[in-house]
């Protein structure tokens, strides 16, 4: 495809238009045109970008190494547009500046943070600041974001916004609310730490009637209030409610970029809170721990109907079964039958059947009743039969069905296929079932609450994981809960199958929660539980990490031990 032929500059037309200049880059072009303070600057098109990520596409397919991918961007010649214009478009702009992504894709707040930025760039370093930019569409973290959502690196379209650099006196994000409040996060001097979950920050709300509330002392009322009129200017004049903020060395607010906060892209993935369970009882405390440590619709066909209400449940030790997939399944079919007849004999099936439909309704009694009267089963065999799902697991995992063992639980009992058919396109979401509401209900009635700060909105339940390197990340399962000391973007891809999100440190602000909020996972920070979950673990009869329900909307996590 040919180059474009000139720069774009924020004041020309086509500096709106987002097909050619990205989504970053046109709405401050817009807003540049509405008399908002967004300052100068010009743009490298998609279009001049498209050779290199061709180049880094090509080795990627064939090595499938991202490094490689990359040093193929860096290593093309740089389009004479560069060479040739750059240098004398930087004279408007000054001897530093900063060199950011404007991408297509980030029209979508799943790509917050997730492409390269550069500061405090020399005029003779900008080709390299751009070629920068580019390449970080192919990096690990970034390339992941992309599998999950199924966008390939020549669909990121990426441009490369280039802008004077400022010396913040302070810095941050702020949202417009549906009920006209501003929320500001907001830190002293430059706000990279804060949006890259490095930094708590500072936040407070500025309502309609110009009340302020929370923390205002650092950044002082009358800069809130200024940060409130033009994140509601922004609305007004372009539509969106999310910004990033700057005030400089004199005192000048600046807007440095604007984003559509929509609903999440999965509507299933945001409802409303569950209620609290009426009441709860112990054996539905143990009928939780059961459900989220054989979970899914594997756990539910073949563990749920007969474990329920039994304790001391574990798989058989020791041993090497190798067998094809096929004949395991028929295996654990016949053993989840068998056990199922020795629970609930001289029991009705309807009437066993008709008391799972009441409990997944809220009404637990029913089933309850039948718990405290039916049989255990031969212990021998329910631990044989848990072995032989360890073992279809382990098949599973060898035949690349799915990535190891905790991913089985989420296939189709009846076909055992991640997702039928297997189509280009993003990767099947595990979202929310049936049961979790009356999970959440159960936890929030019998656990420990912990507060936090509410970063992004929703509910979700699930075992805790810790995730400290790429080794725990490798382990993570789908639903689980993350925990991470910082709010970190390489994270974000795991966001796409995580059932919610708490992190020790970090602010609101932070990149990673907007791609929560987007993809509907409730997250909440400034929540140490790494004493709890120990303690928590440690009285585990199954030395496990502890079940969560999370709560975003009301920065409130409750652990059941």
């Amino acid at each position: 495809m040919p180059e474009a032929a000139r720069l774009v500059w924020l004041d020309e037309a086509d500096a709106k238009n987002p097909a050619m200049v990205g989504a970053k880059a046109s709405r401050l072009a817009k807003a540049r045109a509405e008399g908002l303070p967004v300052l100068d600057g010009f743009v490298v098109p998609v279009d001049i970008s498209l050779p290199a990520v061709s180049a880094g596409e090509a080795v990627l397919r064939s090595t499938n190494n991202s490094g490689a991918a990359r040093s193929a961007v860096f290593n093309r010649q740089p389009p004479l547009l560069l060479q040739d214009l750059a240098l004398e478009a930087t004279r408007r702009l000054g001897d530093t500046l900063v060199v950011r992504s404007s991408s297509r894709a980030e029209a979508e707040s799943l790509w917050a943070g997730a492409f390269s930025s550069y500061l405090g760039m020399r005029p003779q370093d900008l080709i390299q600041g751009v070629i920068g930019c580019w390449a970080s569409i192919f990096n690990p973290s970034t390339l992941e974001r992309g599998r999950v959502v199924g966008t390939p690196p020549s669909d990121v379209g990426m441009a490369v916004l280039v802008q004077p650099e400022i010396r913040p006196s302070s810095g941050g994000v702020a949202a417009l609310g549906e009920n006209g409040t501003v929320t500001v996060i907001g830190t002293r001097g430059h706000p990279a730490g804060l949006v890259s979950g490095r930094e708590r920050g500072h936040v407070a709300s500025i309502t309609r009637d110009g009340s302020v509330k929370g923390d205002s002392s650092s950044l002082g009322a009358r800069l809130l209030h200024r940060i409130a009129d033009l994140t509601r200017s922004v609305a007004k004049a372009i539509r969106c409610n999310h910004i990033e903020w700057a005030a400089d060395q004199e005192g000048n607010l600046h807007l440095l970029q604007a984003q559509c906060r929509v609903d999440p892209r999965d509507e299933g993935m945001r409802t409303q809170v569950p209620h609290q369970a009426h009441r709860g009882e112990p054996w539905m405390a143990e009928a939780v721990r059961m459900m989220i440590r054989w979970p899914g619709p594997m756990g539910e066909k073949f563990v749920w109907r007969w474990a329920i209400g039994l304790r001391d449940l574990s798989p058989a030790s020791g041993g090497q079964l190798r067998a094809q997939v096929a004949t395991l399944a028929e295996e654990v079919h016949s053993g989840a039958s068998m056990l199922m007849s020795q629970r609930w004999r001289g029991e009705s099936l309807h009437k066993v059947e008709s008391a799972w439909t009441e409990l997944v309704g809220g009404d637990g009694p029913p089933l309850g009743d039948l718990i405290s009267r039916s049989p255990s089963v031969d212990r021998q065999l329910a631990a044989k039969h848990l072995r032989t799902l360890e073992f279809l697991g382990d098949a599973l995992t060898e035949a690349e069905v799915i990535p190891h063992l905790g991913w089985m639980w989420y296939l189709d009992p009846d076909t055992l296929d991640p997702a039928p058919p297997k189509l280009p396109g993003p990767m099947r979401r595990v979202g929310t079932t049936k049961w979790d509401p009356w999970i959440y209900g159960v936890i929030t009635a019998l656990g420990e609450p912990v507060s936090g700060t509410p970063a992004a909105g929703g509910w979700g339940v699930g075992r805790l994981r810790f995730i400290r390197n790429a080794e725990d990340a490798a382990r993570f399962c789908p639903r689980e809960v993350i925990v991470a000391s910082h709010p970190v973007g390489n994270i974000a891809p795991l966001l796409w199958n995580a059932a919610g999100l708490v992190t020790e440190e970090g602010s609101p602000g932070a990149h990673l929660f907007e791609v929560a909020g987007w993809l509907g996972v409730p997250a909440l920070c400034g929540v140490d539980l790494r004493h709890r979950a120990v303690e928590a673990r440690r009285r585990s009869e199954q030395k496990e990490n502890p079940l969560v329900a999370v709560d975003g909307n009301a920065g409130r996590l409750t652990l059941l031990a």
